[in-house]
């Protein structure tokens, strides 16, 4: 037991020390977040920036199965998620893509949907969800900014004193 006392004595006095270089630690758990919210979220952002809204329709929706394996290693269906093929007139040709994002709740085929598209180039689309068009990727890059702006405050800290 003195030993853990006396190493929780050493930390205590060497608490300054031990948090002038709590930043790389910071810096190291920002890394995941900003990573994950640029895969997911440079496509929805650049539609949601750039991008042109145009009203498209239902094509066909397409079920997914999602698999799991169970203790005895058995595959099985979790869950049947629904995958849409939206049509849509960006111009004079009509423009089909496949969203995605699915849905547990089936849509009808033909039903009217909102798309967000690059001008530029209209194979480049995804429906509008509303609030959800940020999802996952802003809060992880919300997350990830905020721990990176602290871990620079705290290397700039070390560098030129306390503020």
């Amino acid at each position: 037991m003195s030993s853990l006392s006396s190493q929780i004595a050493l930390i205590a006095e060497n608490r300054n020390r031990i948090l002038r270089f709590a930043f790389l630690f910071q810096f190291i758990a920002a890394i995941p977040f900003l990573g994950l919210g640029f895969v997911t979220g440079r496509i929805p952002a650049h539609l949601l920036l750039s991008g042109k809204p145009a009203p498209g329709f239902v094509v066909n929706v397409v079920p997914v199965h999602q698999y799991a394996v169970n203790s005895l290693g058995n595959l099985y269906s979790r869950r049947t998620t629904h995958e849409l093929i939206i049509e849509f007139f960006p111009g004079v040709e009509p423009v089909r893509f496949r969203e995605a994002r699915g849905s547990s709740i089936e849509i009808v085929r033909g039903s009217p949907v909102d798309v967000i598209y690059d001008p530029a180039n209209p194979e480049i689309a995804m429906r509008d969800r509303g609030f959800r068009n940020y999802l996952p990727w802003a809060p992880c890059v919300a997350i990830g900014g905020f721990l990176f702006l602290v871990a620079a405050k705290g290397l700039l800290t070390l560098f030129f004193g306390s503020p």
